[in-house]
């Protein structure tokens, strides 16, 4: 059963906090989905450019607008955006990106892949919660 919407006035990919940190980005590819982590693809351009994260990836933020390829789109680097869990995460553990740029439970060896914290609990794979966009990438692009 899927955890119930805490925040259902919330819209997925939508800006929980005015105070965030949101940059303008280009995507590179099609299908980059509002909603689900990016992770920028060179760090030599400006504005960023960015995809749809994979697992393996480090990310960059949450897209706050669906995009294609040179689509300018706009990215939450630091706040609180409503998300599409991957799999079961509890309130409060840190969340990376799994292959559908969906946000799950970081593991100790995930280390500066982190996409933030879970400041809700989601049960199973398309619940939707809330999310700290706060990406650990120290050690990205060196």
């Amino acid at each position: 059963m899927a955890a119930e919407d805490l925040v259902p006035e919330a819209v997925i990919g939508e800006l929980i906090l005015a105070n965030s940190l949101v940059l303008t980005c280009v995507c590179d590819e099609d299908n980059v989905r509002k909603g689900r982590f990016v992770t920028a693809t060179t760090w030599e351009n400006w504005p960023p450019v960015v995809h749809e994260a994979d697992s393996g990836e480090p990310v960059f933020g949450t897209a706050l607008k669906s995009g294609n390829s040179g689509d300018y789109i706009p990215v939450c680097i630091f706040g609180i955006v409503k998300m599409y869990a991957g799999g079961a995460v509890s309130a409060g553990a840190g969340v990376k990106t799994d292959n559908d740029g969906r946000a799950v439970a970081a593991l100790a060896s995930d280390d500066g892949k982190s996409g933030g914290r879970a400041l809700m609990s989601a049960s199973e794979a398309n619940d939707q919660f809330i999310v700290l966009v706060c990406p650990d990438n120290h050690g990205v692009g060196t």
